[in-house]
């Protein structure tokens, strides 16, 4: 088991259109050349983790996913994995949980991160269902027991009126009942912030690490430091500070600087 340091920084690379999406471009040597390009700069800044997600198969699918497109995930995971010795994670969207976990039990993964582990919500492509008893059952079939499980709670680009009489921490409460490894955190969409009270009452209340997944930059991390024990961060290191752009070396070399130096002081 490959050990996650104290408030790591998680890269992550956002896979180029994968076949069977709409902005499939039918250069599958590409997507992995692009794949691991990022990677190269993740390592040169001294990132800690990188996290692999379909983030550009818009507009994403509840599984199956298309058979082809996790092929090409898995060869993507293994180049990855051959010149990674980090920790690793992976997200298949939308909800795509057990898929995830099979591709991160056959590449040497070592953690996914999951959208509806417990309760329900309704996510771009419809309803999402609780899968934490079918997650951590093949997790068991597998032998995978090093492998994390990482949910995210109020999860962003999500609508939670199903389940409007509870709050985060009640939902904090359900992941731990159900043996979640850790809980993720975000604000209401991708580059938006949680809202920081909100981060540190959780942090506060939780038995397990509490990682950030949106929002983070290079001016507002030091407030968010004291209160994760990780933090997964995309679009503020891409073109523009945007979700769908390329990766941006100057801005990811700026966010790593000041990702370090909030460390450093917290």
């Amino acid at each position: 088991m490959r050990t996650l340091p104290p408030r790591f920084l998680a890269g992550m690379i956002a896979l180029a259109p994968l076949p069977g999406s709409p902005r499939y471009e039918e250069d599958d040597a590409a997507i992995r050349e692009r794949a691991l390009s990022d990677l190269s700069h993740y390592a040169a800044a001294g990132v800690d983790v990188v996290v692999l997600e379909n983030s550009h198969d818009v507009p994403y699918v509840k599984p199956p996913l298309d058979g082809r497109a996790l092929s090409l995930v898995k060869e993507v995971a293994a180049d990855v994995r051959a010149h990674f010795d980090g920790p690793i994670g992976l997200q298949l969207l939308e909800a795509a949980n057990l898929e995830a976990l099979e591709v991160a039990a056959e590449c040497d993964l070592d953690f996914v991160r999951v959208e509806g582990f417990v309760f329900a919500h309704i996510g771009g492509a419809g309803l999402i269902e609780g899968c934490a008893g079918e997650l951590l059952r093949l997790r068991r079939r597998l032998g995978a027991a090093h492998i994390r499980v990482f949910g995210d709670i109020h999860k962003k680009h999500c609508s939670h009126a199903i389940k409007g009489d509870i709050d985060i921490i009640d939902e904090l409460r359900q992941a731990e009942f159900f043996d979640v490894d850790g809980v993720i955190v975000t604000g209401q969409r991708t580059e938006v912030p949680p809202d920081v009270d909100e981060l540190a009452a959780v942090d506060a209340a939780a038995r397990v690490p509490v990682l950030v997944g949106s929002g983070m930059t290079p001016d507002n991390i030091a407030a968010y430091m004291p209160h994760a024990a990780g933090f997964i961060v995309g679009s503020c290191l891409r073109v523009g500070g945007r979700f769908m752009g390329r990766l941006d070396p100057e801005r990811l070399e700026r966010f790593a600087r000041a990702f370090r130096e909030a460390r450093s002081a917290s």
